[in-house]
Parts: structure tokens; sequence; C-alpha cells
């Protein structure tokens, strides 16, 4: 009786969780009905794992979707590991590159922060129905903080404190070619992330992955662009990007069929499985970069400061100040994948930590299940601080 009432539970959260993502609309309903074989996938997990103890045994079995890695600065025999070195997708953990060359260019005086931006011109970069909820809130972020003045514009460093908070595509796009693919890459040279992907623009990525413009099958499509070369897929995604915002006739083309489909015009499952062909990188070179901004030494002790000014806002947000003596992260959430890249030390024992967790390509009766709750966040931060946590994530791994 109680499972039942568990699985009642997480259905009706599930539904609430799907329309505050889809819309309340008769579209929305059907999407939902279309797809309740793909909501069956992992449900079994559901009842399992109504805690964050129960948690830590879905990450000891499943190597191949999740990673963590969590390092003390002070201890490093505390530290967990489990699959640190296996490629996941980035999500929106790639604007941390664009956040640290943002801050970077800041540091050198290459960049003015109060620079004014229309947000005319980011909504250029929006896709119908990608992302469009995290980039109408992030908006309204900039609107309720009085960051908007009579011409639509915002200055510079609140657009890239929203895109941080919100993991707004537009706004990410905006700042990956304000900034410069160049400026980015060297970023990423300078921080020696060798076994993490660039970031590429989201708007390319999802027209290129739509099999609709593409006029074929999802499983032709997807077949195809999982046998193209990385970097030949990076040169069609980039095109693709560029073509879309400076081409009217096709900006609208491909503007009415991610309307007419409402996005993608796939299933769940498929929308999971399309992020495989995201940029990548591990929990252990992340976590290696939380380090290194903990102790100020990321690039330089002054962009190091400017990037945890920008992270810290979960602090700031979340009433952490009880269990933190400071927090930062930046956290992704998207079908299938749930991941976190954070810093951060106890107000029980002072202990700094850097950690990185993926999960990954997760079944989506799962992935509903811990996105309804924010369970990987809550899963990162008490890592942070819980040693009962630690210790059972320290078993289920060693096993």
């Amino acid at each position: 009786m109680r499972i039942l009432k568990f699985v009642g539970a997480f259905l009706a959260t599930l539904i609430i969780v799907f329309f505050l993502s889809f819309g309340y609309n008769l579209d929305a309903l059907r999407t939902l009905f279309k797809n309740t074989k793909d909501l069956k996938e992992g449900r079994e997990w559901v009842s399992k794992t109504a805690s964050l103890k129960g948690l830590t045994e879905y990450i000891g079995q499943h190597p191949n979707r999740v990673s963590v890695v969590s390092r003390s600065q002070t201890n490093p025999d505390t530290t967990i590991s489990f699959s640190p070195n296996k490629p996941h997708t980035l999500g929106a953990l790639s604007n941390f590159f664009l956040l640290a060359t943002y801050a970077k260019q800041v540091e050198d005086g290459t960049l003015d922060p109060n620079e004014k931006i229309s947000l005319k011109n980011i909504d250029r970069y929006q896709l119908p129905y990608i992302g469009s909820s995290d980039h109408e809130d992030a908006k309204n972020w900039l609107d309720n903080h009085n960051f908007v003045n009579s011409q639509s514009e915002v200055p510079l460093k609140d657009l890239v404190q929203a895109m941080v908070i919100s993991d707004d595509l537009a706004i990410a796009d905006y700042l990956f070619y304000k900034l410069g693919i160049k400026s980015i890459n060297d970023t990423m040279e300078l921080m020696k992330a060798k076994n993490t992907d660039p970031p590429l623009p989201f708007g390319g990525l999802y027209i290129v992955v739509k099999p609709a413009p593409a006029d074929s099958s999802f499983d032709l499509h997807f077949k195809k662009l999982r046998k193209i070369p990385k970097q030949a897929f990076r040169d069609t995604v980039l095109a693709t990007e560029h073509h879309f915002l400076t081409d009217n006739t096709y900006h609208d083309k491909i503007n009415d069929r991610f309307d007419d489909d409402e996005g993608l015009g796939i299933g769940f499952m498929e929308r999971r499985d399309v992020l495989s062909l995201f940029p990548k990188s591990t929990a252990g070179e992340l976590s290696g970069l939380m380090i290194q901004l903990e102790q100020d030494s990321l690039i330089s002790k002054g962009v190091s400061k400017r990037i945890k000014e920008m992270m810290n806002w979960p602090f700031e947000q979340q009433n952490l100040n009880n269990d933190f003596k400071y927090y930062g992260a930046i956290y992704d959430s998207r079908l299938g994948l749930l991941n976190g890249m954070d810093y951060g030390a106890s107000t029980y024992t002072g202990e700094p930590f850097g950690q990185a967790v993926f999960f990954d390509s997760l079944q989506v009766a799962f992935w509903f299940h811990m996105s309804s709750s924010m369970m990987h966040e809550d899963y990162q931060q008490r890592l942070m601080w819980d040693p009962a946590l630690r210790s059972a994530t320290q078993k289920e791994i060693s096993k």
C-alpha cells in the first residue's frame, strides 16, 4: 500500500512538472499521452529512491550513467571518485567556460560589464519550445531586479548572471558569439581542460539534431549524425547557427518548423538520446577546476573571484547559510540529464570541497522523479556537509 501511495504521489508530481515544462494546453496533454510508453522506463527505481540513501544505490549500480567526484581541498583521503574519467554530456555546464571567458575579458579590461545589451537581440537566438521557460525565467529575473531599462536593455554583467541562474540557452548563444570562439578556446587552454569539448551554440545543436529539417526519420537521422567525425559535426553546427542568425528567410522557416512540431518533434527517449551528440566532459576534470576556483588559482585570483561572484547565487537565494560558510554552483536539468559542478565549505567542519556530478542518459520515469524535487542539487549540496551521505555513497560505489 505504501508503494502504491508513493507511485500515486510520483505520478501527480510528474504531471505537474510536465505541464510546468510544456504548458497547460491540449497539445501538451497529447504529448504526455503520446509518450506514455517512455514514461514507464525506469519506474522501478522511483520507489527505491525516495531518499538520498536510496539514490546512492542507484549510483552504485549505474557506473555508465553516473559519475561523482567530490574532492576535499584539505584532506585528499576523503575524496569520493566514481567513474571520474567517463565522458558525459555537459549541457548547460558548458556555460561555465563562457562565464570564465567573460570574467577574464572583464579582468583584462577588454570587456565592459556595464555595456547595455538589448533583450531583442537575445530573443533572436531563441528557438520555439527549446528552453523557452528558462528564457522567460531569465527575463523575468532581470525585470524583477530592475535591471531592464525603458529601452529593454540590460547591463552585460546582469545578463551573464541570469544565464548562470536560469540556464538560458539564448543568452548562452549570444555570449558564445560576443565573447568569440577563439577567446573561449584560449580560456580553456589556460585551464588545461584537455578532456572537455569546447562549447557549441545550443541553437545550432538543436537545429542539426532535429529530424524534420533533414526530411528524415529520427532513427536514420540519428544514425547518420553519430557517424560524422567530431570536427565535421562541430563545423556543421556552427555553419547552421550562422545561417539561422544571418538569413531571415531561413530563420523564419526554422522557427515555423519548431513551432509546428512543438520543438524537436520526437519522443522523450529520443530527446534524451540526442544529447549524446552534445559536447562532453568528465567529472574528474571539472571537479579539478572547482578546486582551483576554490583556491582562487583558476587562471588568476581576479578571474577566480569574478567567477565566484556569479556562481554563489544558490548560497544567496536558497538560504544555505545554516549548512554552508559559502557555496557556489552551476546546474543543469534537461530530459535524461541532471548534472552540476560546485564548490563550498560547510559550517560544521569548514572543510572546502570541489565537486562535479553527472546523471546522464537517465531512464525517463526516473529522470522525472529526480528532477521534480531537484534531487541532484540536494545530493551535491549534502555531499559536502553530511558525513552519513558520504559514507553511504562510498559504500555503494565500493561494491
